[in-house]
């Protein structure tokens, strides 16, 4: 077992170091990723422990509380409308695509639907049964449209921004200047960090969604907005995309490969939906809902609260309204969809 660990832990730097020199965007998460799914689909032998997963959450909810002052309080109250309309832009959407994938494949109605939510791949397979689903299908396209979030929606994003956006996409106009260690010095960033776990750790005895996140997240920016003195250094930043992407990485199985050949038409359409939530819907906060490009797109790329909010802290956007976006979407789609997936399926005559 700690063969099979170091194994995959060194791979996962090996493609985080080479991506990121290559300055892929998110390159340190995009890096692990590829290589340590590639080395678990050849050999199965990948492995990473889970409870690193919550450490990883925690150290982005750090990174995002710190850069929330007083001065973004007031912001955030700013993204009601735009919760709405995420959330009923993503209903909408994931029951067209459900039932396009009905219609156009044998998946059932209740597969269908729930292949379609952006949820999280490990919470569907959990429901399934309980919504008269298929756990194997609904597994398989979960992953589709979590490897499209996570390997091509960020960079594709990164690039929109930096073409029409370059001055909103920054991801330097608020991040905490790296000369504050030297100001602060070593006692900040261990405060900091003392904060970070244990609001980390009790938001994972809590139960909560994303629990390790939120609390750490809100936990550094009570600190910060109380005393501006909270900080992170930027190399633990890459750390935790690095052991997010292992972490994603070693859940890629040879059976989920398999098992696309015959799903590819709800593949493309579950490829199809990813896509279409995050630029229709982008494209609508963005129009509507007082967002700046960056945030609005990130914030409807229906992937990981976690991973975006690691993602975005690189490559721009607002990233505390980025993460309470995507709590908001992760809370009401795991909260009413699988009720309203189970009614409507029993419900639906065709």
């Amino acid at each position: 077992m700690l063969l099979r660990l170091l194994i995959t832990a060194v791979l996962g730097a090996a493609g985080a170091w080479a991506l990121y020199k290559l300055r892929v965007p998110a390159g340190a998460m995009v890096g692990a990723i590829l290589l340590v799914g590639v080395f678990q689909i050849a050999t199965g032998c990948g492995y990473f422990p889970k409870a690193v997963k919550p450490c990883v959450q925690a150290v982005a909810g750090g990174f995002v509380g710190q850069r929330i002052g007083r001065s973004d309080l007031k912001e955030l109250r700013n993204i009601v409308r735009p919760s709405l309309q995420l959330f009923t832009g993503i209903v909408c959407l994931s029951f067209c695509t459900g039932l396009l994938i009905h219609h156009t494949s044998p998946v059932d109605t209740a597969t269908a639907l729930l292949s379609s939510i952006p949820g999280g791949i490990t919470d569907v397979a959990l429901i399934s049964a309980d919504v008269g689903a298929d756990p194997a299908q609904s597994t398989a396209l979960q992953l589709v449209r979590y490897l499209i979030a996570i390997l091509i929606l960020p960079q594709a994003d990164a690039r929109i921004c930096a073409r029409w956006a370059p001055s909103g996409g920054s991801p330097s106009a608020k991040e905490v200047p790296q000369g504050g260690q030297t100001r602060r010095g070593r006692r900040q960033t261990a405060v900091t960090l003392a904060i970070t776990a244990l609001a980390g750790a009790l938001g994972k005895l809590s139960g909560f969604p994303a629990g390790a996140m939120v609390f750490s997240m809100l936990a550094v920016a009570a600190y910060n907005i109380r005393t501006a003195e909270a900080y992170l250094p930027k190399p633990m930043k890459l750390a935790a995309q690095w052991l997010a992407g292992i972490s994603i990485g070693v859940t890629i199985t040879m059976g989920d490969i398999l098992r696309f050949r015959e799903l590819g038409i709800p593949a493309a359409l579950v490829a199809a939906n990813c896509v279409a939530v995050n630029y229709v819907l982008g494209l609508l906060l963005y129009k509507t809902g007082g967002l700046d490009l960056a945030t609005s797109l990130f914030a409807s790329v229906p992937a990981g609260m976690s991973d975006m909010a690691l993602i975005s802290l690189e490559q721009g956007g607002e990233a505390p309204k980025v993460a309470v976006l995507q709590l908001v979407r992760y809370l009401c789609v795991m909260a009413f969809m699988p009720g309203l997936i189970k009614w409507f399926a029993g419900w639906y005559p065709f």
